[in-house]
């Protein structure tokens, strides 16, 4: 192998170095970067369904207010028994068919153990959310996440306590309204108690998508990321090559040249970096080894 062939090696085995330092530094931003990318795009989608979740409730919470403080005293007055409008929960129920039409990604449900219509009969999930409300009569609210209708969910769920205008139609069945009995039996639904949570009060909105969107925009990330990293390994190995390794192999060869007693090919080089001061360090070494030629052949002629 010639001086050449050994400087270019040396010189490739040091852009060999370099890339493997930045394919080093590419794998470690990639190991920390796609699982930051991947909780923060989750945490993000559950934020969006917690305030679509926010907005559902709010929407249910106005529709049994209606149904409470506008359509239930005007059919009293009336004396009209229209089920809806009476009961906030029929008339959720109600909207909710209508909504689902179009959005049935959502689960708007009002449920209990001893309901009047068995589709109020509550799911798994459910009936443990009934339960805590029950050991635990100060709480009104509690969010989680669950498995409803066999799909992941954000749940908000609330409980529905037994309140004088509930007995109407939940109350001793020999006096329910006879549109009731007529519609739902007279065998479940009924002899509820004044202040008991009799079910409960529940939205959901689907999280079984938030896992593989988070997964999707980790892969983009991590594509943008390769292709940057591509994109910034392709400019820096052509300026490294360029601005370092080939000036290196010029001086290299120079230096060879002038071990070799081959002291007429001199180094021109402007730069004013560190590659400058050694390319004219050796220039130098060179213009010394050519004045001591020089005055070895004079006194050899004179001799």
């Amino acid at each position: 192998m010639t001086n050449q062939d050994m400087s270019a090696s040396r010189s490739s085995s040091i852009a060999r170095h370099f890339n493997l330092v930045l394919i080093v530094l590419y794998l470690v931003s990639i190991f920390v970067s796609a699982p930051i990318i991947y909780f923060y795009s989750r945490n993000q989608s559950v934020d969006q369904a917690s305030n679509e979740l926010e907005l559902l409730v709010e929407m249910v919470s106005s529709i049994k207010a209606y149904v409470a403080k506008d359509l239930r005293p005007f059919l009293l007055e009336k004396k009209l028994f229209h089920t809806p409008g009476f009961s906030g929960i029929v008339a959720t129920a109600r909207v909710a068919e209508h909504f689902n039409k179009t959005k049935d990604r959502y689960a708007i449900r009002s449920v209990s153990d001893n309901p009047l219509n068995p589709a109020n009969n509550p799911q798994p999930l459910e009936r443990d959310l009934l339960e805590r409300f029950r050991a635990e009569p100060g709480l009104e609210t509690i969010r989680t996440e669950g498995i409803l209708g066999g799909v992941k969910v954000l749940v908000a769920s609330s409980p529905m306590k037994s309140k004088k205008g509930c007995l109407r139609c939940h109350g001793d069945p020999a006096v329910t309204p006879r549109e009731i009995v007529d519609v739902y039996g007279s065998s479940s639904g009924y002899n509820y108690e004044l202040g008991d949570t009799v079910g409960l009060s529940v939205i959901a909105v689907p999280l079984s998508d938030v896992d593989a969107i988070a997964l999707k925009r980790s892969l983009y990330a991590m594509v943008l990321l390769t292709t940057l990293f591509g994109l910034a390994l392709g400019m820096i190995n052509l300026l490294v090559r360029r601005s370092l390794i080939s000036p290196i192999l010029e001086i290299t060869h120079a230096a060879h040249e002038i071990a070799k007693g081959r002291i007429g090919h001199t180094i021109e080089m402007s730069r004013t970096d560190e590659i400058g001061d050694l390319a004219r360090s050796v220039e130098l070494l060179r213009r010394s080894f050519s004045q001591l030629f020089r005055r070895a052949r004079s006194k050899a002629g004179k001799n």
